[in-house]
C-alpha cells in the first residue's frame, strides 16, 4: 500500500486506548507501521534494478516481523533516556507490542494488492499475491483519514500535515493519472471538513471512538473485498474454461482503483497470457480477442532476462513476455510484465530492455 494507507493504520492505532499505555506509544505506532519500508531508500543511490529485487523482501519477511520490533523499541527507549519526561513512564514490554502489531500490519496490507510480498524472506523469496485492494484506496484514504482527524483540534501542526500529505498524494497521482485528480481534491475536502468539524461533549473521547471505528470498519471493508475477489476469481475462472480457454495455470483478479466490482484479469495458460475486464456481479466477462504469447527458449531471451540489468526486475515480474528489436549493431529485448504492460511501452513501470550486442561485439547494455 502506498505510505499515506500506512501512516494512517498507525495514527489511527496510536490514537486508541492503546496510546494510554506508555509514553511514545503514539510514535512506535506510526514510526512502526512505516518501518518496513526502509527498503525503500535503495531507489535514492540511482540503483533501481537492485532496488527493486530488494522490494518487500528483506524488510518486510518473517525475520523482518522479529528484528524490526526489536530495533525500534530500542531506538524508542534509548529516546527517552535522552529526552526523558518524568510525569509519564516508558514501559519496554508495551513498546515492544506495539512495534510488533504496527509493523505486522505494514507487510499485512502489502500483501493486498496485485504487486505482492515475500513473507518467507530471507529464506524462501516466492511473491505473494492478495489481488484484492488497489495499492493506493480511496476509500481507505476517507475511511482512516477521517478516523484519525475527527476530533482533533485544528491546530497548525495538524493542517499542515492535511496539507503536505494532500500534496504529496496529488504529485504522484499527477504523475500517473491525472484524471484522478479530482478525486484526490474531493477527498481532500472531505478530510479538511473532519478536521475542522467540533465535536460537542469530550474531545478525547470523541476522537479515540473515530479511531477505533475507522480501524474496524477499515478491517471490514478489507475482508470484504478478499471475499469479493475469491468470488470474482471462482466465476472467471468457470466462464473463462467455458469459453475454451484451458488449462488455465494462474489467474490474476485486480482490483480498480475507484469501482468496487471492477476487476482486471490475466490468465496464464500453456501457450499465451489471456487478459480482459471483469464486473461483478452483473457485469460479465469482456475478454481481449488478442492474445500474448509466453516466452519461449531463444538465444535472444536466455541471454536477455540473464542480463545482470534486470536481475531484480526478473526476480519480481510475474508474467513475463517479450519482443526481439534486431539491428546490424545489436539486438533489443523488451521485457514486460502483463500484470502492468500488455502492448510495447518502453520502459516504464513493468517493463525494462535489455540491449544484446551482435556476434562480435563487447558485452554491455
Amino acid at each position: 500500500m502506498d505510505p499515506l494507507t500506512h501512516t494512517l493504520v498507525g495514527a489511527n492505532l496510536g490514537s486508541t486506548r492503546l496510546a494510554g499505555t506508555t509514553r511514545l506509544s503514539a510514535a512506535a505506532c506510526i514510526i512502526g507501521a512505516n518501518l518496513p519500508d526502509l527498503d525503500a531508500v535503495l531507489y535514492f543511490t540511482g540503483h533501481d534494478d537492485l532496488a527493486l529485487g530488494f522490494r518487500r523482501g528483506w524488510t518486510h519477511g518473517i525475520l523482518a516481523l522479529v528484528v524490526l520490533p526489536l530495533a525500534l523499541t530500542g531506538l524508542l527507549l534509548a529516546y527517552d533516556r535522552l529526552r526523558p519526561d518524568p510525569a509519564r513512564k516508558v514501559s519496554a514490554g508495551w513498546l515492544l507490542a506495539l512495534s510488533s502489531i504496527a509493523i505486522l500490519t505494514h507487510p499485512s496490507l502489502d500483501w493486498l494488492n496485485n504487486y505482492g510480498m515475500r513473507w518467507l524472506m530471507p529464506f524462501d523469496g516466492r511473491w505473494s499475491y492478495g489481488d484484492s485492494v488497489f495499492i493506493m484506496d480511496p476509500l481507505l484514504w476517507i475511511v482512516l483519514g477521517v478516523g484519525w482527524l475527527a476530533g482533533r483540534r485544528a491546530s497548525w501542526r495538524v493542517v499542515g500535515l492535511w496539507g503536505v500529505f494532500t500534496l504529496a498524494v496529488a504529485w504522484v497521482v499527477g504523475g500517473r493519472s491525472p484524471g484522478y485528480l479530482a478525486l484526490v481534491a474531493a477527498i481532500a475536502l472531505v478530510l479538511l471538513a473532519a478536521l475542522l468539524w467540533s465535536p460537542g461533549g469530550e474531545r478525547e473521547r470523541t476522537r479515540r471512538a473515530f479511531a477505533r471505528g475507522a480501524l474496524v470498519v477499515a478491517a471490514v471493508y478489507i475482508a470484504g473485498r478478499l471475499a469479493t475477489n475469491e468470488a470474482a476469481e471462482h466465476v472467471v475462472r468457470d466462464e473463462l474454461l467455458a469459453r475454451g480457454v484451458a488449462p488455465i495455470e494462474k489467474l490474476m483478479a485486480s482490483p480498480h482503483p475507484i469501482d468496487p466490482r471492477r476487476w482486471d484479469l490475466v490468465a496464464q495458460t500453456s501457450e499465451s497470457y489471456r487478459y480482459g475486464v471483469y464486473e461483478w456481479p452483473g457485469g460479465g466477462l469482456e475478454l481481449a480477442s488478442e492474445t500474448i504469447p509466453r516466452p519461449r527458449p531463444s538465444p535472444e531471451w536466455d541471454a536477455a532476462r540473464r542480463h545482470p540489468s534486470v536481475r531484480g526486475f526478473m526476480t519480481w515480474v510475474r508474467f513475463p513476455w517479450y519482443e526481439v528489436e534486431r539491428t546490424p549493431e545489436e539486438t533489443r529485448v523488451w521485457i514486460y510484465d502483463a500484470r502492468y504492460a500488455r502492448r510495447r511501452t518502453g520502459r516504464g513501470f513493468g517493463g525494462e530492455l535489455v540491449v544484446l550486442p551482435n556476434e562480435g561485439s563487447r558485452t554491455g547494455e
